[in-house]
């Protein structure tokens, strides 16, 4: 998570240490396999073909700092973007078009060209059975990003090139609507953040079940209302230690609503993830749906990309991460 020590502004979480080298691997794949398209069927044809298909739910029922690792295919909306080859931010599968992050992953003076996203990975050194990458297509920010706030409107929707495909470990995720009741739920957090004060990078997906806290008590300790808004949501175990740090930013904070799963946060900031008194703060998405609802609908679809440009590569040869890109450059 983009946690600073002293105060809200964002810092970015990259994690250099499991970028993998650009081996010669890729002379080794299969011709057939190299040029792969996967291919692309809209989610409400997914859905008649396939009844199970839908938000929220999946198939498995199952590190962050006091987290363990997560099974394939447990959280399969999970994202993990990627900037200029590493891993910086987490974000979530909304549907077969669009990613669901925090804004100050995707700030301004990036370069959309040098985001890769990928859906389907567990380990960030390797692809796996359902890993697929894809380019980004559009950026937007919600307008309120950094206007009344260093971290507030903290929330930014991620168009993709090509349709994601589906499968039982690549499903979208449910988003909280503006009346959800947060009363009595179970929620997890999930990414590839520090899981240690010595800032030890985890290569495989965390998870973390964290309790939610009143945004009155989160203020209270934080020390001023004015530091948490009424955009944001708090979770965190301030008892054991059990929080997101830094590098799952922009990851899901997601509950548990009679076996449909709701994003309720999506990963923004905090005061650093150790210090127990200090929740992770989170942006609300209750908050933001209507906006993202209608950015959805109102959007047109991007250009279909010529063949071999977004690929969905099978686990038959251990394939490094970074390779996914430089096959469509060839």
């Amino acid at each position: 998570m983009a946690a600073p020590l002293s105060d809200p502004r964002p810092v970015l979480g990259a994690s250099p240490s499991v970028a993998p080298s650009l081996l010669l691997l890729l002379l080794l794949l299969p011709p057939a396999q190299a040029a792969a398209v996967a291919h692309r069927r809209p989610l409400s044809e997914a859905r008649a073909l396939n009844p199970h298909v839908a938000c929220g739910h999946r198939y498995i029922q199952g590190k962050i700092v006091g987290g363990m690792d997560a099974l394939e295919g447990k959280w399969p909306w999970q994202v993990s973007v990627h900037y200029r080859g590493f891993h910086i931010c987490g974000g979530t599968i909304i549907d077969e078009y669009w990613i669901l992050s925090a804004a100050h992953c995707f700030d301004r003076d990036k370069n959309i060209e040098a985001f890769d996203i990928y859906v389907g990975l567990v380990d960030l050194r390797f692809v796996g059975n359902h890993t697929q990458w894809f380019e980004v297509n559009k950026v937007i920010l919600h307008p309120t990003y950094e206007v009344y706030h260093p971290v507030g409107g903290d929330i930014a929707l991620v168009q993709l090139k090509s349709r994601i495909v589906f499968s039982d470990s690549v499903l979208p995720v449910c988003i909280a609507p503006p009346d959800v009741n947060l009363h009595n739920v179970t929620c997890w957090s999930t990414g590839w953040g520090l899981i240690s004060p010595q800032g030890r990078v985890p290569e495989k997906l965390q998870e973390v079940r964290v309790p939610l806290i009143s945004l009155p008590l989160c203020q209270l300790l934080y020390g001023h209302p004015s530091h948490v808004m009424s955009d944001m949501l708090c979770a965190g175990d301030i008892w054991n230690v059990r929080t997101v740090c830094e590098g799952d930013s922009g990851g899901p904070l997601v509950c548990d609503f009679n076996h449909t799963w709701l994003q309720v946060g999506v990963v923004s900031w905090g005061r650093g993830c150790t210090y127990p008194m200090y929740p992770a703060v989170y942006a609300r998405v209750s908050y933001f749906s209507k906006w993202i609802q209608y950015y959805r609908e109102h959007t047109p679809l991007p250009s279909q990309p010529l063949p071999a440009l977004s690929l969905m590569v099978g686990a038959t040869v251990s394939v490094p991460v970074t390779m996914l890109a430089v096959l469509s450059m060839l």
